[in-house]
């Protein structure tokens, strides 16, 4: 990808943070034919956030590493990390900033504001916006140190450059940090100025990526208000875009997150709120795949758990390596 000056204030980033809360168990070795001493086996261990829910949809919050199982293509794992509801997580919140948003620019700024505070003190943020650029407003800070108020210097004009906005925020600020990690994304997933990234490209990243993604899409039933450039159009302009919920949808379900909608200004609140009791209702589990070929095969993966009536949400799954 070839990004521009403008998010170059971006690629320099990398910050310290804590790895998975319970110590990991090293990566397995391999024994000769006829013994000897083992040999390292260069293996990356996979990390996978979980959230386990009641039939009832009420959040599990105090389980430990032997109530869970992980199933890589079929096959058992043995849990190497695991990381408890109460391990701090690195959160990038990426604002949409454009046109579109402008009617109801308090509000989501005072939501926004507020879902913050609702961060845990070893929690750490970025906050992240775009329109006709993306803009890094805040970084995760070694001390974390949490500055919500930046939200109030968004202009709420211009066009919408979603897919740089996600591709930015997973590759060049999350992809540094360490322990569990989550995107924030606030948008209709509509774009109307990434030249860039495709919107291919950032659901594969969805795929790989070690974060998970969390969309909120404000919708009042009738889609998009403003007159702005259509992708493609030759300059034609057109007053109404519904969103893009399928995208969205997409994006959250591969990386193991969710999608909620808010179809009034008065469920923004509860989008924001939702997400955060599932940002601290999170594990991390972690694992050595014993069937890893190195093909660049995808790995469908699937988290059980042993106490009935519960069920484990992660991402799908993960690329072997193409070697």
């Amino acid at each position: 990808m070839n990004t521009t000056a403008k998010y170059a204030i971006i690629a320099g980033l990398f910050s310290l943070a804590a790895g998975f809360g319970v110590m990991a168990d090293p990566p397995p070795q391999a024994v000769p034919p006829g013994g000897g001493k083992p040999i390292k086996v260069q293996v990356e261990m996979i990390s996978l956030p979980v959230v386990v829910t009641t039939g009832r949809g009420e959040y599990v919050t105090d389980l430990k590493k032997e109530d869970f199982a992980v199933v890589d293509n079929g096959k058992n794992q043995k849990i190497a990390g695991f990381a408890t509801v109460e391990e701090p997580i690195s959160v990038a919140l990426v604002l949409d900033s454009s046109d579109s948003t402008r009617p109801y620019a308090d509000i989501l700024q005072n939501e926004a504001i507020r879902f913050v505070s609702f961060l845990k003190k070893d929690d750490g943020l970025a906050i992240l916006s775009f329109a006709d650029d993306v803009v890094l407003w805040e970084s995760f800070s070694l001390y974390k140190k949490k500055n919500p108020m930046v939200i109030r210097q968004l202009d709420h004009r211009g066009l919408s450059a979603v897919y740089e906005g996600v591709w930015l925020a997973l590759e060049q600020v999350l992809k540094h940090e360490f322990g569990k990690k989550a995107l924030l994304l606030f948008s209709d997933g509509v774009d109307t100025r990434s030249q860039t990234v495709t919107k291919e490209e950032t659901l594969d990243l969805a795929r790989r990526t070690e974060a998970t993604i969390y969309c909120i899409c404000y919708h009042p039933g009738k889609g998009r208000s403003g007159l702005f450039p259509v992708p493609g159009g030759g300059g034609n302009t057109r007053a109404d875009v519904k969103p893009d919920l399928d995208y969205l949808e997409k994006l959250a379900r591969y990386s193991g997150g969710t999608l909620v909608e808010a179809k009034k200004i008065d469920d923004l609140s509860y989008a924001f709120r939702k997400i955060s009791r599932e940002l601290s209702s999170q594990y991390s589990i972690g694992y050595y795949p014993n069937n890893l070929q190195r093909k660049g095969e995808f790995h469908n993966v699937e988290v059980r758990l042993k106490k009935p009536g519960l069920t484990a949400r992660t991402k799908q799954g993960y690329y072997a390596p193409n070697e």
